[in-house]
């Protein structure tokens, strides 16, 4: 989609209104801005009807001069947006001489859509060439298109020339006639009083959007109440530019946040009593309940399972793994594997036991909940106890203080910063507990996602600061993770700005910030902001002190089984030296079969 900012006359011929509205244009993410150009003298012939006097009046003190036009056409440039201009008569380009090759697009108004001569001429000047079909009916529109065919990379846009256009005089569907017949792009040149209907354009097939910009859409100016002010335009590109990726490709997928949200949601099956190894499942011993941890009854009908094979504890939720025989440990080979590359899975406190006997390798990394860490404040050795403190750790910290919210040791409410001090903390003593006990390093990682009002440089150097005296003063290291530009806190999708973009880079190298390099997230990164996540990579690898490791696709698609996203061959990852781990999206469900599909993929490849 690409999004035109029309200044046409409301910068009032002032150069600095001109310069702040195309500014505002490129913070929004237009494609483009274009000027309208008249000479100075000589364009109205008369002036006696009022109409003609008023618009020749607002012309007249609009005018800006072919030089300081050029001086903004460097600021287009500048800011990575096309500049285009729109001419009246072939004979006011001259005014521009030589310097009329600085334009990337140019356009015919709808006035001048049979103006023959000057398609023409403009066509020649071998740029795109944008006609603007408004207060023609479709006999002059197709004969227009008819004589331009002839020529090479034309635009023809729909156009209704009311200042404004009121709701309903749209006539929206001319669009799949317009693209029909010319078999070329198509798009909307908006006058509406409601920029939303720009959206019904894409939907008809529009890809080109011309929309006035005007610092004050109640101003006095003629083109006023027919533009966007600089929040609505905002607003335009932000959907616009968001329009493939809303449509999608006409498959439906679930994604993640679904995914919990299904799970949190729905329910399923759980043992209303201790359910025995052979004993078939019924009304009588099972209970319906949320949250959707296990299989439903529907599941179990289309599956065509009845009797367990492991025993149920009562208010277990019954999943597939019950339906089969217990799973024989990782094998020795793959146990060697994992240890020479130094591979890590995450565990949970409450699966802890069941995973370290299936994986009997090296490294965990522990995951926690809020409420398993505040159990640490009262249980210490309790909780350890649960743990095989013959391995080695890395701690990552909860992404949340409570169910409603997210860590910010920075926040600017005192209830939100003390209680992300105190989980921190907690997950420091921790880690200096178990650096105690195993007698190897135990560095901590977290999502730290917020951003100040000051912001980023003053975000990122306080988090430094903190995180400094937080951890590495303590002798306990603590990373921020990279992280994925669409974040899933909730259930729901968050749009991050810390962590995530190419700014963040050139921050985090300024001051030397060390990271947990997650890849999975770097490649969602890079791919919402369309770059190749590799020259991120190399950017980051220097500062990264602990790996996370899983494939991805798309900008939401993370964690997914390897070799079906765009990491591709991880060797040079997992050969690398220090920890690395596995973040396989739910790999802990079963027992661990997504952690051990994913080591058999990976011990595979290493032979």
């Amino acid at each position: 989609m690409k999004v035109i900012a029309e200044l046409g006359i409301n910068h009032r011929g002032s150069l600095d209104v001109a310069a702040q509205l195309i500014e505002i244009a490129r913070e929004a993410g237009a494609w483009g801005v274009k000027f309208q150009y008249r000479a100075r003298e000589g364009f109205y012939q008369a002036t006696n009807e009022i109409g003609d006097e008023i618009l020749s009046r607002e012309i007249d003190a609009s005018y800006i001069s072919p030089d300081d036009v050029l001086k903004l056409v460097d600021q287009i440039g500048a800011g990575g947006m096309a500049a285009g201009i729109s001419f009246f008569k072939f004979e006011d380009a001259a005014d521009f001489g030589d310097d009329l090759h600085r334009f990337d697009f140019f356009k015919v108004p709808s006035a001048e859509l049979l103006n023959e001569d000057l398609i023409a001429s403009l066509a020649g000047l071998g740029k795109p060439l944008i006609l603007s079909t408004g207060g023609h009916d479709e006999d002059d529109i197709f004969h227009a298109v008819d004589t331009s065919s002839v020529f090479s990379d034309v635009i023809y846009l729909h156009c209704i020339s009311n200042y404004p256009v009121l709701l309903g005089n749209q006539q929206m569907a001319f669009l799949r006639t317009l693209k029909e017949r010319t078999g070329a792009e198509v798009g909307y040149s908006s006058h509406d009083q409601d920029w939303e209907v720009c959206l019904v354009a894409a939907a008809n097939g529009a890809t080109v959007f011309e929309r006035h910009l005007t610092m004050d859409k109640h101003g006095k100016g003629i083109d006023d109440s027919s533009s966007s002010d600089p929040e609505e335009f905002r607003r335009l590109c932000r959907l616009l530019n968001a329009y493939d990726s809303i449509q999608g490709n006409e498959r439906r997928e679930v994604n993640q946040g679904e995914r919990i949200n299904m799970q949190n949601l729905g329910s399923s099956l759980y043992a209303s009593c201790d359910i025995a190894a052979g004993e078939k499942v019924s009304h009588d011993n099972t209970i319906i309940k949320a949250p959707r941890k296990g299989l439903t009854r529907a599941g179990l009908k289309r599956r065509g399972l009845s009797a367990v094979r492991r025993p149920v504890a009562a208010g277990t939720a019954l999943s597939e793994f019950h339906f089969t025989e217990p799973k024989p440990p990782l094998s020795e080979a793959l146990v060697v594997f994992c240890d020479e590359k130094h591979l890590s899975i995450p565990i949970r406190l409450h699966d802890a036991a069941i995973l370290q006997s299936r994986f009997p390798i090296l490294n965990n990394e522990l995951h926690l909940s809020f409420q398993e860490v505040a159990s640490f404040n009262d249980a210490m050795e309790e909780n350890l106890a649960r743990l095989d403190l013959t391995r080695q750790y890395s701690i990552h910290i909860p992404d949340y203080i409570d169910s409603k919210t997210l860590i910010d040791p920075l926040s600017g409410e005192a209830e939100i910063r003390q209680g992300s001090d105190r989980m921190i903390a907690t997950c420091v003593d921790l880690a200096l507990e178990l650096e105690t006990r195993t007698g190897a390093a135990v560095p901590v990682v977290g999502s730290f996602s917020r951003l100040l009002p000051d912001g980023k440089r003053a975000t990122y150097t306080r988090l430094q600061d903190f995180l400094e005296s937080a951890g590495k003063a303590r002798g306990i290291p603590i990373y921020p993770q990279w992280l994925p530009r669409i974040a899933w806190y909730f259930g729901g999708a968050d749009v991050l700005d810390m962590f995530c973009g190419a700014d963040d880079i050139d921050i985090v190298r300024e001051i030397g910030m060390e990271l947990c390099l997650d890849l999975s997230h770097l490649i969602l990164s890079a791919n919402y902001a369309k770059v190749d996540w590799r020259v991120w990579c190399d950017a980051l690898m220097p500062l990264a002190r602990h790996l996370h490791i899983a494939d991805a696709v798309g900008i939401d698609g993370e964690g997914i089984e390897f070799g079906k996203g765009d990491l591709g061959d991880p060797s040079i990852y997992i050969d690398a030296p220090g920890r690395k781990v596995l973040e396989v999206w739910q790999g802990h469900l079963s027992e661990g079969d997504g952690f051990e599909n994913a080591i058999l993929k990976l011990g595979e490849k290493h032979g």
